[in-house]
């Protein structure tokens, strides 16, 4: 991730008046700052999953989740959410997954999917997108994810097991390798994002450090796919950087791949090739077990794969029902000899959306991706070359290698109704809602045409908003 350079030509050539800085006013409500502060604790619970290893019997998670679907409601934040693309989007979405559910192979389990969907899911985007008022609220939700994101990380290495060869939790949410590789992975590019935001060199060492915590956490799980989605990043980071960028990408990584040679268990690794090379034995460092498992996994996979495109298109419209792929896959299996199905689901989320609600939901899905995909970067390339919205550019950038993690990791891993979407989509909503009104307040008064390096770090150590400008420095080629 680099972050955005600084150009002194977008700016607005015009004369510096002395006057202050715009200020930033906050047009909340007591209510609306309630809800958004409820909203904060909920994330972080959802994302840390403290309650997943400790006093989960509290309940806290579900009666913060409650006080933020009473407050939606009230404070009529939803409409505020359902009017941005990415709620349009997602609420086509939600609509074609409930008219799924009558035409499912079974109606009840369809039902309970359907409902986990409407009443969490899709509610946390709704709040997300709709109870954050102004820019400053986005940053502490920013921040607030974030830091949930490294509690997580510390969880998972103090409570998780790795008895089987790779990291999990054995308690809620996370007992799935893969799924847990994927919510470890995200919390990378938020805090690179830190890093580079970072005014001081002790934050920059911190955030560094957390990066690669995070990093050697997620290859602890052993998943294939958080490798691939890592990769991926990497490789459009590394294209999008400046020369001296690139440089420093291939030092770090020839750093941190020297340290997980090092330091991780040789049948991990082994097991890693096998995304190479899915023949490669791993000159016998995977045990019996993890062998067989890597094996079986990949040729499972492909056969999965084929089974939900086939489904796709036997039922194109309404697909088999909300997690009614492996019912029709057992069906299925039978009908080609095999005594019964593996019971597995699809291991793949595009797959799974259009096996299971169709091919309109698959494009209301894939179009909210999509646009999240494009808001974050939008905001990025906006705040381009101006100092003064430099923050706004890194957090934007880093909240879209966010999504571009999301996009890779849920070909690998049937979990297209979790939360995931929801709540990074969300956050590009309200970012794109509320960085508009905030870059205009920022460019209302334009940098000084001329400007020492000393005068311009004064400037900046000033900070838009906070008193007077810093007076241009007049050379004797350039006038104000």
């Amino acid at each position: 991730m680099t972050p955005a350079p600084y150009d002194s030509q977008p700016f607005p050539r015009a004369p510096h008046t002395g006057g202050p800085i715009a200020v930033p006013v906050d047009d909340s409500s007591a209510f609306q700052r309630l809800g958004f502060s409820v909203l904060l604790v909920f994330l972080f619970l959802v994302f840390s999953r403290i309650f997943d290893v400790k006093f989960g019997g509290l309940h806290i998670t579900g009666i913060s989740y409650r006080a933020v679907l009473v407050i939606l409601v009230l404070s009529g934040g939803f409409l505020t959410a359902l009017k941005t693309n990415i709620g349009k989007a997602l609420l086509g979405f939600t609509i074609c997954f409930g008219l799924s559910v009558p035409f499912s192979l079974w109606k009840g389990g369809s039902q309970e999917i359907f409902q986990g969907w409407a009443t969490f899911s899709f509610v946390a985007f709704l709040a997300v997108a709709g109870l954050v008022n102004n820019y400053k609220q986005w940053s502490k939700l920013f921040k607030t994810v974030t830091s949930a994101l490294l509690v997580f990380t510390i969880i998972a290495n103090v409570f998780g097991t790795s008895e089987t060869g790779r990291l999990f939790l054995e308690q809620g949410k996370f007992g799935n390798p893969n799924e847990m590789a994927q919510a470890l992975l995200l919390g990378l590019p938020l805090w690179g994002a830190m890093m580079i935001m970072s005014k001081s060199l002790p934050g920059k060492v911190f955030a560094a450090g957390v990066m690669v915590l995070i990093l050697m956490t997620t290859f602890r799980t052993g998943s294939r796919g958080a490798m691939i989605g890592f990769v991926a990043m990497l490789l459009l980071v590394f294209l999008r950087a400046p020369v001296m960028g690139k440089m420093k990408l291939i030092l770090a990584a020839v750093l941190f791949v020297g340290a997980v040679a090092t330091t991780m268990p040789g049948r991990l690794i082994a097991r890693y090739k096998t995304t190479v090379n899915e023949d490669d034995p791993g000159d016998g460092e995977m045990d019996e077990a993890m062998a067989s498992s890597a094996a079986s996994s990949t040729q499972s996979r492909k056969q999965l794969l084929k089974h939900s495109l086939i489904f796709t298109i036997q039922h194109p419209l309404f697909g088999v029902g909300p997690g009614m792929f492996v019912v029709a896959d057992d069906s299925y299996v039978k009908t080609l000899g095999a005594r019964h199905g593996n019971w597995l689901g699809t291991h793949n989320s595009y797959t799974q959306v259009s096996s299971e609600l169709g091919i309109p939901a698959l494009l209301f899905f894939v179009t909210a991706v999509g646009m999240a995909l494009a808001g974050s970067y939008r905001v990025y390339k906006r705040t381009r070359g101006d100092p003064r919205l430099e923050d706004m550019g890194n957090a934007a950038l880093g909240l879209h290698y966010c999504l571009v993690i999301y996009a890779v990791t849920i070909l690998f891993e049937h979990i297209a109704y979790t939360i995931m979407l929801p709540v990074f989509g969300g956050m590009v909503a309200a970012l794109v809602r509320t960085a508009e009104l905030e870059i205009q307040r920022i460019q209302s008064v334009p940098l000084p045409v001329s400007m020492s390096p000393v005068m311009f770090r004064a400037y900046l150590g000033k900070g838009p908003g906070h008193g007077p400008a810093v007076q241009p420095e007049v050379s004797g080629s350039q006038t104000a």
